[in-house]
């Protein structure tokens, strides 16, 4: 590699990772974050906050000059700062902000973005709960931003979404260990020139302790595929294992992995998080 190209990586690097240092030592100070987002929701008044840290890469192939295959690397540092508060016993309104740095290098250079890639806002109503049992709707609005998604192209959107949710959630057992499982199924409409979505998210968690949590979540993007020309049109399957160590009942670290196991119209790649819940 020339010293041109060294250099181009390097400063891609620093670009990088200092924007989000800082992003990581604001968030982790202010915030620590909540349970996870359920159709149990909260109770009125109750606050979550999540703060999380993610590194993802991918890897892919494209022809070269030479008419050889190419590998460019594609990566993105972001922290995931996500909030709920309980305005009554069944009525529950929050929102999500994502801030990161992407870089992507191949054979003709490096490019890097840095900024907001995501705001969310949404509202939750409890439509019933039994014993073992809740349902609850989510109606939520996501805001474009200048910085997007980065350079990573496929998902790239240049309109607002609005989304209708059902979730279901169940107690399974309750003894010797908690098991517990959510469904979740959405359509995603966009305004811009990309392609609806149907959404289907599926978890289980096993708490085996009163201070561990062990979670395994699948998220499923299906396209309708009715892009306008140029609009971002895939499919994707992820499958996210993670670990949640309880401290107190009010604070909670989670770690874990988010694999793209399958997909359409975009490289796949794996992202490494950690994560603190908090309550108040």
């Amino acid at each position: 590699m020339s010293d041109l190209g060294r250099g181009m990586k390097t400063r891609a690097r620093r670009d990088i990772a200092q924007p989000l240092a800082l992003v990581m030592v604001i968030f982790c100070c202010i915030h620590a974050a909540p349970a996870i987002a359920s159709p149990w929701g909260q109770e009125s008044g109750a606050l979550f906050i999540s703060s999380r840290s993610e590194y993802f890469r991918a890897n892919s192939t494209f022809p070269s000059t030479e008419g050889i295959g190419a590998t460019q690397r594609f990566e993105r540092l972001e922290s995931n700062t996500y909030a709920e508060f309980g305005l009554t016993r069944d009525i529950l309104v929050g929102a999500k902000a994502v801030y990161g740095s992407s870089g992507i290098a191949n054979g003709s250079g490096v490019q890097s973005a840095t900024g907001f890639s995501e705001f969310e806002g949404f509202v939750q109503r409890r439509l019933w709960q039994g014993a073992n049992s809740v349902g609850a709707i989510r109606l939520a609005g996501a805001a474009p931003t200048r910085f997007n998604t980065g350079v990573r192209s496929g998902l790239r959107s240049d309109g607002a979404d609005a989304e209708i949710r059902f979730l279901y959630g169940r107690n399974l057992i309750t003894r010797p260990v908690k098991i517990f499982n959510t469904t979740e199924l959405g359509y995603r409409r966009r305004f811009g020139d990309a392609a609806d979505q149907i959404r289907l998210d599926a978890l289980i968690g096993v708490e085996t302790t009163s201070r561990f949590l062990m979670i395994v979540e699948t998220f499923s993007t299906l396209s309708i595929r009715n892009e306008n020309f140029g609009g971002a049109d895939f499919d994707v399957f992820k499958i996210q294992p993670s670990v949640v160590m309880h401290f107190n009942p009010h604070w909670s670290l989670q770690a874990g992995l988010t694999h793209e196991a399958a997909g359409r119209g975009l490289d796949l790649g794996n992202t490494f998080f950690i994560g603190l819940w908090t309550s108040f």
